[in-house]
């Protein structure tokens, strides 16, 4: 593996929906520009590329659009190579240095400006067996379908639980591969006058929700609302799944709790936070909103950062769904073209659209507000930092003796210095904290430390080279 060489007017990291429209957008303008993104086709989470023809999902509308956002970025001059995650990234005089993983690429090089559209991330919060094999993301389980044969790996019955609208498209998505899905359990149980009040507000996103109740009734899952998952059961796997119904106060009702035996796969989702590793590699200013997915990146209208040259599109700045994402996309990369003086195209109606896209993910996150610390009570010897091997139990101990935030935790007990840099612990050391008295905002995050993902150390030791003839160039 080497460094892919990216010297361009503008680097985008990400190829979803944010990063091929930001990409798009700057290209137009007349800027070079490189996207990069970690997967092997572009296209994202929401329009990820099945990887075989006959996929129930080729002929989808996310498929479509997702090859259409590539192609058009193609056609304007912003090539995607995918398989290149982002590593390094380093600030000079003459603008970004950032570095990618990727096959047969030459040394890394440097972008005037760089546009950060690196989506999100399941948000994992811990529960008793949840690092049972078996246990997975929901998001994960809809790219095994979407990705593979349309079947998951596991025998046994699939028990899709957690909380929130991405759960529906889920179960969508093993309706549309034919695959069976046992059980579905949805933690809140919104009021119908207040689901009523949102689409009365937002009539044109009706009919893709009742699509998507529609595909859950299909999946013929036995459904349980205003109920969660207390624990995963098993010895060297998952077996089984206790669940409970939620009191008025939003706490499981242990005395009411069932077991749902057979169990081969619990997919489960509290949501998504946005990914800002390479924002908080880079030293931009933050800002915590739980209905955001929590720590996301700070940007003004044009999604410039608190950083010369970086720019922030999509989740990164926060939660919202594919539509904010392209738009925001298109507003990010046509700020990073235009700072650069190129003549980037008018954004005033990409921009007015925005807005009322991101009212309607916000009044979603009102009707399903993402949990903030953890209902049931983890044993101290449940694992918090699967990299580290950090239980529940040294996190309480840590937080006793003083430590009141993030960094003071893994400080004190080494939970986020492994290969994730806490993106798997962080929700789950934050609940911690939240449930000692810490709210999210005081906690703070974890910024990220360069190299973002584990890499050969030729790649590290060209990208600290490239950085510093940068840092130094009169």
């Amino acid at each position: 593996m080497s460094a892919a060489h990216l010297s361009c007017d503008v680097a985008v990291v990400g190829a979803g929906p944010a990063g091929l429209a930001a990409a798009r957008a700057a290209a137009e303008a007349g800027a070079r520009v490189v996207c990069l993104d970690a997967f092997a086709t572009p296209g994202g989470q929401y329009a990820m590329q099945p990887t075989q023809a006959e996929s129930p999902f080729a002929a989808t509308a996310p498929v479509a659009l997702g090859r259409a956002a590539a192609r058009a970025a193609g056609e304007a001059g912003a090539p995607s190579p995918c398989g290149a995650a982002g590593v390094w990234g380093g600030r000079g005089p003459g603008g970004v240095c950032l570095s990618g993983d990727h096959p047969g690429r030459g040394p890394p090089g440097g972008a005037q400006g760089l546009v950060v559209a690196a989506g999100a991330m399941e948000r994992p919060l811990p529960f008793a067996g949840w690092t049972l094999p078996g246990v997975i993301g929901a998001g994960a389980a809809q790219r095994l379908l979407k990705t593979g044969t349309g079947a998951l790996p596991l025998p046994g019955k699939t028990v899709l639980a957690g909380s929130g609208p991405f759960l529906l498209a889920v179960a969508q998505s093993f309706a549309k591969a034919g695959q069976r899905l046992d059980h579905f359990v949805e933690m809140q149980r919104p009021s119908p006058a207040d689901v009523a009040k949102v689409f009365a507000r937002h009539p044109g996103k009706l009919a893709e929700a009742a699509r998507l109740g529609l595909d859950l009734r299909r999946s013929g899952a036995a459904r349980h609302v205003g109920h969660m998952v207390t624990r995963a059961l098993g010895t060297d796997r998952l077996e089984a799944v206790e669940i409970a119904p939620l009191s008025a106060s939003g706490q499981p009702v242990m005395g009411r709790a069932w077991v749902i035996e057979g169990v081969g796969t619990l997919a489960i989702g509290y949501g998504f936070q946005p990914v800002i590793d390479l924002t908080t590699a880079l030293g931009a200013a933050h800002d915590f909103d739980a209905a955001l997915g929590g720590w996301h990146c700070r940007a003004d209208a044009d999604g410039r950062t608190t950083v010369a040259g970086l720019w922030a599109a999509g989740e990164t700045l926060g939660i919202g769904g594919a539509v904010p994402a392209q738009l925001s996309g298109r507003i990010a990369g046509a700020g990073a073209a235009r700072t650069l003086g190129f003549s980037a195209p008018d954004v005033t109606g990409a921009t007015q659209a925005l807005g009322n896209a991101r009212a309607f993910a916000s009044a979603l996150a009102q009707l399903y507000p993402p949990p903030q610390d953890l209902p049931v009570a983890l044993p101290e010897d449940e694992l918090i930092c699967r990299c580290e091997d950090v239980t529940a139990g040294d996190i309480a101990t840590a937080i006793t003796e003083g430590a009141h935030d993030s960094f003071a935790v893994k400080t004190w007990t080494r939970a986020g210095m492994g290969p994730c840099q806490g993106r798997i612990c962080g929700a789950g050391i934050a609940a911690a904290l939240a449930q000692a008295g810490v709210p999210a905002d005081k906690a703070s995050y974890n910024r990220a430390h360069l190299p973002l993902r584990p890499v050969p150390l030729p790649l590290v030791r060209a990208a600290m080279q490239a950085q510093t003839e940068m840092e130094t160039r009169p």
